[in-house]
């Protein structure tokens, strides 16, 4: 008799550094919101701590600091722990990034104040997120998009990190102008009404933008063209067969965009409607324009 051969478990280490550092399943995708939650919390609080008129919420500020410092610390030290090679992950791009993003609040507490605006490179951490629809999660992006049998993701076209970068920004002003109101509002009704709706309004764009980013997807298929478009009461699935594609145009439309890798696609079909479909802000445009092109061939040479 043959001996069944069990897969080995995966280690708590291994498990951590899917969370963390790739932001695998579920867990991975709640812990990367909860961190641009974090981010944005301690951005917007910083311009408080500017300006003389909020001296007197000295305390309140420091304790609310204190605590996301604390968190940030024990991230830190969870990714140092879980990463595959240590080393190459502390000297890296993110992890002097990560690094960075907690050494001005100590070296505030050795009297040199005036560091604490580099905690603005916290936001810079925004770009070591990937959206959550990625091809590794394919299988469970998978259900409820009507796959025929034999159909399989094999790459997906998700939006560049700038996007969730720049999304991020009207709600961290309205969480600023929130906490200033409250805490400059001595408890009254009406302040507290103003900060509770400014404070709405930025969840409210916060989760569009992290919907937009993390779940507007392109899924390439071995038989079609899916698009997902991801918004807050459901999403969308639209679908294009390769043999009605006729080019796809990648394009860089500023000096920007081509210093951060970044582009729009343009896709011409031959159908009416839609006859030319435009997404922008994507990651790796020409490879995916690319990739699309290539599978066009093969159903043609079919």
């Amino acid at each position: 008799m043959q001996a069944i051969t069990l897969p080995s478990p995966v280690s708590f280490r291994t498990q951590l550094r899917l969370i963390l550092h790739d932001g695998r399943g579920r867990l991975g995708h709640a812990f990367n919101f909860l961190l641009v939650v974090l981010i944005l919390v301690s951005v917007a609080i910083l311009p408080l701590e500017l300006l003389p008129t909020y001296h007197a919420f000295d305390q309140a500020i420091s304790m609310l600091e204190s605590v996301i410092i604390a968190l940030f610390t024990v991230e830190y030290g969870l990714r140092i722990y879980s990463a595959e090679h240590r080393a190459a992950y502390i000297f890296s791009l993110w992890g002097i990034i990560d690094a960075l993003s907690i050494v001005p609040f100590y070296a505030g507490l050795f009297g040199t104040e005036y560091v604490r605006v580099l905690r603005l490179i916290r936001f810079f951490k925004l770009g070591e997120i990937d959206a959550a629809a990625s091809v590794e999660d394919a299988d469970t992006m998978e259900r409820g998009m009507g796959l025929v049998e034999g159909e399989q993701v094999q790459y997906v076209v998700t939006k560049h990190p700038l996007y969730l970068f720049l999304g991020c920004i009207p709600p961290t002003l309205a969480a600023s102008f929130a906490i200033g109101i409250l805490f400059a509002g001595n408890n009254q009704p009406v302040a507290i009404s103003v900060a509770t709706i400014l404070l709405l309004f930025a969840f409210v764009l916060l989760w569009k933008t992290w919907l937009d980013f993390s779940y507007d997807v392109i899924y390439l298929t071995n038989y079609r063209l899916i698009f997902v478009d991801q918004n807050l009461l459901g999403r969308s699935i639209n679908q294009m067969n390769y043999s009605s594609i006729t080019n796809v145009k990648p394009f860089y439309p500023s000096i920007i965009s081509y210093i951060f890798r970044y582009g729009s696609l343009i896709i011409d079909t031959a159908a009416e409607h839609p006859g030319q479909v435009s997404i922008s802000m994507i990651r790796r445009h020409e490879e995916a324009a690319h990739v699309i092109m290539q599978k066009c061939f093969q159903t043609k040479e079919i």
